[in-house]
């Protein structure tokens, strides 16, 4: 089989979003490809058609239901006029619609970090979403790219796939779609964050806004099963009470870490339907996309 093809496969794998089970993938598939460079017998993942499951994505669909954190704190709250998670996760809830960036990178212990994914999400709650994704082998560098198009009312998710111009039509029942929606809004991590034991980091200033910052490091906060090494950082911004940057970091000694970052968040932004409505160049043929949204055949 060509490299290109069993590079196709762990892309396949590879989700970019708050979904943790995308990520966790890319996190195992990596550490393997490490183990094989080490013992100079260099083979491609074989992992087989995944469901995606973005970060924040993602950033791509996950089967797994976001467990609550079983640590006895719900909403923390400080005296004063600070702002609190409960405040950034009311005001989410108020937006229509919304863009953002997501990046994930690799770090292999003793080594630099390498790029995975980079993401730009376009949701809109009454019209669907829009997700550019560019995915990055950390260790061959080859790369592939999609636009995935949800809609918020139907069923019929199309992916483009630019590079081998070939497009995928997939019917998915109204679970799927809601799950990969709930994988992919802020609100829902957040919401998770407030029911983990978290801190407040106090004011600081990211891009010249003026941010508050909370962190959480319990296991559970990645949402499905407790991962080691977690840690997410919100940062909001206090004039508007909404997320500016969202960082998301596991991994264990001598495993590597992955680091997910959602950023350049603009909130309320116009959008119209023609935005949301891929257009299928005529010379693209049905294909196969490396993020296959709904269950595994």
């Amino acid at each position: 089989m060509k490299r290109a093809e069993d590079i196709k496969r762990v892309f396949r794998s590879a989700g970019l979003g708050i979904s943790p089970d995308a990520d966790e993938r890319i996190f195992a598939d990596v550490l393997q490809a490490r183990r094989q460079i080490t013992h100079k017998s260099i083979t491609v993942f074989d992992r087989g058609r995944t469901i995606m499951r973005s970060p924040f994505t993602k950033a791509a669909v996950a089967a797994a239901v976001v467990a609550a954190c079983v640590i006895g704190v719900s909403l923390w709250r400080q005296t004063g006029s600070g702002l609190v998670l409960a405040d950034v996760l009311a005001r989410i809830e108020q937006v229509r619609t919304y863009r953002l960036k997501m990046s994930s990178t690799f770090q292999f212990e003793g080594a630099e970090s390498k790029p995975v994914a980079e993401a730009t999400m376009l949701v809109s709650q009454t019209l669907g979403q829009k997700t550019i994704v560019h995915v990055s082998h950390p260790i061959t560098g080859q790369s592939m790219l999609e636009e995935i198009y949800v809609p918020a009312q139907g069923r019929t998710v199309i992916t483009l796939m630019p590079n081998e111009k070939q497009y995928s039509k997939a019917e998915l029942d109204d679970a799927t779609i809601e799950q990969w929606e709930r994988e992919n809004d802020p609100r829902y991590l957040v919401e998770r964050v407030t029911r983990c034991a978290h801190t407040r980091l106090g004011r600081s200033v990211l891009d010249g806004v003026e941010v508050e910052g909370f962190r959480t490091t319990d296991p559970n906060s990645w949402g499905g099963m407790p991962v080691a090494g977690a840690e997410i950082t919100i940062w909001a911004a206090v004039e508007t009470r909404l997320p500016v940057r969202i960082e998301m970091g596991k991994g264990e000694a001598g495993k590597g870490r992955l680091q997910v970052v959602a950023h350049d968040f603009e909130w309320n932004v116009p959008a119209e339907a023609s935005d949301f409505a891929p257009v299928i160049p005529d010379d693209y043929t049905p294909g196969r996309p490396m993020m296959q949204l709904g269950p595994k055949r």
